[in-house]
């Protein structure tokens, strides 16, 4: 593409874009749904669901595993546990350390909501056909294995326009062609 044929990044196409849309449409309805009927955000009922499946594990292993900021799970983990859904002893191996379980409150709570979030899942993917989903899960489980791929060097373009130039442009951009 040359200078002379500015494009722009079509949203209907952009996968970066499709994917963002449809994580934050997701996370904001769950954040809204759980904390309407279980008085619990959605990054509590993250940590949750991986206390229930790996339980007795330190609050940077839950980082690693849900992709989640350290202050956001430490601010979580401790009003989770004011509220008695938590429970937190040392570890034996390294004093340093803090391993985190659900209490059995916590696990009540865990048994609750994974009825409710299965059944809003089912009903999300009800518009794809059983091959679909396994199709959907094996192609995104691929793209998150190749994460590190976003990060890699890229060429950055040389600017085209001095910074001080602010007039608006002339003419349309062009959607990028899909794929």
């Amino acid at each position: 593409m040359s200078r002379d044929e500015p494009a722009i990044v079509d949203p209907d196409v952009y996968v970066p874009a499709l994917l963002t849309h449809l994580s934050n449409t997701l996370t904001n309805n769950a954040s809204i749904f759980y904390r309407q009927h279980f008085g619990v955000g959605l990054t509590d009922w993250r940590i949750m669901y991986r206390l229930a499946s790996e339980p007795w594990i330190t609050a940077h292993r839950i980082c690693e595993l849900s992709a989640l900021d350290k202050a956001v799970v430490s601010r979580s983990i401790a009003w989770m546990e004011s509220r008695g859904l938590v429970l937190i002893q040392g570890d034996a191996k390294d004093a340093r350390r803090r391993l985190l379980a659900l209490s059995p409150a916590g696990l009540d709570l865990h048994d609750r909501i994974t009825v409710v979030a299965l059944e809003r899942e089912r009903n999300f993917l009800a518009a794809l056909s059983a091959d679909e989903v396994a199709e959907t899960i094996r192609l995104l489980t691929k793209l998150v294995n190749n994460l590190g791929a976003f990060s890699k060097p890229v060429a950055i373009p040389p600017e085209a326009v001095a910074p001080d130039e602010t007039a608006p442009p002339t003419s349309p951009r062009r959607p990028i062609k899909p794929r």
